[in-house]
C-alpha cells in the first residue's frame, strides 16, 4: 500500500484533494477519457472497466460533490471546508487502489502451479486431480498451453460415452491432448502478463462469467510456461485483499 494515508503536516482538506486528484488523473491516462467529461461521469464510465470504481462508484460521486463543497469555486486550491477523517481514508485508500494497485503475482508467489504433461494419459490426469484436489489442471506439450483440463467437464464427457466405451481402456489408452481435441474447452480460460492487478482480474472475472480460470505468464502468450494460476474459486479471496489493502 502507498503512504497516502499515512502524510503527516497536510490538513484533511488537502489529502482529500491529493486522493482525489490522484484517482482523476491515473483513470483519465489509463482508460484515455478527455479532460473534458467530469469526474462524475468518469466514476460512472469506469465502473464497468474497473472493480474497484465500481465497488465505490456511489461513494465516489458523493465525493465529487463534496470536493466541489471544500474548495473555493475560483481557486481549486483553497480549502474552505474539512472533510471527515474517515472520509479522507476512504478516499485515499481508493486512490492507493487506483494508482498502485495490488499484483496477482505477488499474492500467488509461494503458490507454485500444477500443470501436467499432455501427452499423458487420462488416467495419470484422474491420479493428479485425486492428489492435489484440483479442480482445473493446465496441460502442457513442452513449454506451449495445450489447454486447461475442468474436472467436471471431464466427468460430463465420459458420462456420454459411458454405455458405449470401455471407460478403463479409454482413460488409460487417450492422452490429455487427444482428448482437448475431441472434446475442446475452449472459452474458460484467458492467459494474461504476470504483471496483472487483482483488480484487474476480479474484472475479467467480473465481465465475462463464462471465464473460470486466469493463467499467468511473462508475455501473457500459451508459448510460455506459467508463473501463476488463478480460478473463479480464488475470487473471494482476491475480494479480501483489495478491501484490507
Amino acid at each position: 500500500m502507498s503512504n497516502m494515508s499515512n502524510l503527516t503536516g497536510k490538513s484533511l482538506g488537502t489529502r482529500f484533494l491529493d486522493a482525489y486528484n490522484a484517482i482523476d488523473k491515473t483513470l483519465r491516462t489509463q482508460y484515455n477519457y478527455k479532460t473534458t467529461i467530469s469526474f462524475s461521469d468518469l466514476i460512472r464510465r469506469c465502473a464497468d472497466l474497473n472493480s474497484v470504481i465500481r465497488g465505490h462508484e456511489n461513494d465516489l460521486i458523493n465525493f465529487a460533490r463534496l470536493r466541489n463543497a471544500i474548495v473555493h469555486s475560483s481557486d481549486n486550491n483553497k480549502v474552505i471546508a474539512e472533510p471527515h477523517l474517515d472520509v479522507v481514508e476512504l478516499m485515499e485508500k481508493i486512490a492507493s487502489l487506483i494508482t498502485t494497485p495490488p499484483l496477482v503475482i505477488n499474492v500467488l508467489h509461494q503458490r507454485p502451479v500444477t500443470v501436467i504433461d499432455a501427452t499423458r494419459s487420462l488416467y495419470d490426469l484422474i491420479k493428479e486431480t485425486g492428489i492435489t484436489g484440483h479442480g482445473m489442471i493446465p496441460a502442457y506439450k513442452g513449454n506451449t498451453l495445450i489447454g486447461i483440463v475442468r474436472w467436471r467437464k471431464l466427468i460430463e464427457d465420459l458420462a456420454k460415452i459411458l454405455d458405449t466405451t470401455d471407460l478403463d481402456d479409454f482413460i488409460r489408452k487417450t492422452s490429455i491432448e487427444n482428448y482437448l481435441r475431441m472434446y475442446p474447452q475452449s472459452g474458460h480460460f484467458t492467459i494474461v502478463r504476470k504483471d496483472i492487478s487483482i483488480e484487474q482480474a476480479l474484472t475479467i472475472f467480473n465481465n465475462n462469467r463464462k471465464i473460470a480460470a486466469i493463467l499467468l505468464t511473462d508475455n501473457g502468450t500459451a508459448m510460455e510456461r506459467p508463473v501463476g494460476f488463478l480460478t473463479n474459486a480464488d475470487i473471494i479471496d482476491l475480494v479480501k485483499i483489495i478491501e484490507s489493502y
